[in-house]
């Protein structure tokens, strides 16, 4: 199978509300690198000619991260500003596609972890699907409560926790982009296809692939990018 041509959305708008800091999280840095950057280089290593999209809060300066694009030597990334929701800050960036790609690729920014080097092995997958969706079985015991009082106990078989990347076929995204959209609607483009009826995969990711979400996450990510 011939490589693919890919469009890259890395999402990097959000504010970081629950990191409890002044930056947002993912341009916090680790090994004096930023956060948003580690998914970048990833990305660059790849030998195609895909391309590489950037959300970001229209309340950072653009001229800082184009510095820091320069400083990687991340010269395919384009900047595109994003908007209240992450769900139309990856609507901004999907718009902004010029030339047709086979798959578009979206990615959480403050997943650092993630060896993109995977992604042709994962897009093998799709096959007659409209998408894949990298994610990982619940291992642990569910349970559901009222405040502090227990509630009951869940079947965790066929449960798994969402992550990214997230890849679906161009032209299968662009038809759920082409009805009226709620934003607010949906947490992920996952869940915006399923609601679409088209069919999506799950590709079980053996690594360590967790959002950063508090200073807790933050600390693991420390130790476990000190050795990459």
């Amino acid at each position: 199978m011939p490589q693919s041509k890919l469009s890259f959305i890395i999402t990097a708008a959000g504010k970081g509300s629950r990191f409890d800091n002044n930056v947002p999280k993912q341009f916090n840095k680790i090994n004096g690198i930023p956060i948003y950057i580690y998914s970048l280089l990833s990305i660059n290593k790849l030998k195609d000619d895909s391309e590489i999209f950037l959300t970001i809060n229209k309340s950072v300066k653009v001229e800082d991260i184009e510095s820091e694009l320069k400083k990687y030597k991340l010269h395919k990334v384009r900047i595109v500003l994003g908007s209240n929701t992450r769900a139309e800050s990856v609507y901004r960036a999907f718009a902004a596609i010029e030339v047709k790609p086979s798959f578009v690729v979206i990615h959480d920014s403050v997943r650092p972890n993630f060896n993109f080097g995977l992604i042709n092995n994962i897009i093998l997958e799709i096959k007659n699907n409209s998408g894949i969706i990298v994610g990982s079985k619940i291992q642990d015991t569910i349970k559901t409560a009222k405040g502090n009082s227990l509630k009951g106990t869940i079947n965790r078989d066929g449960m798994w926790l969402a992550e990214t990347p997230q890849i679906f076929k161009y032209n299968a995204l662009k038809k759920c982009y082409s009805n009226e959209i709620d934003f607010n609607s949906y947490t992920d483009e996952c869940q915006l296809m399923e609601e679409n009826k088209f069919k999506v995969k799950i590709y079980e990711n053996l690594e360590y692939n967790n959002k950063i979400t508090t200073k807790k996450d933050f600390d693991i990510y420390k130790k476990l990018l000190r050795y990459v």
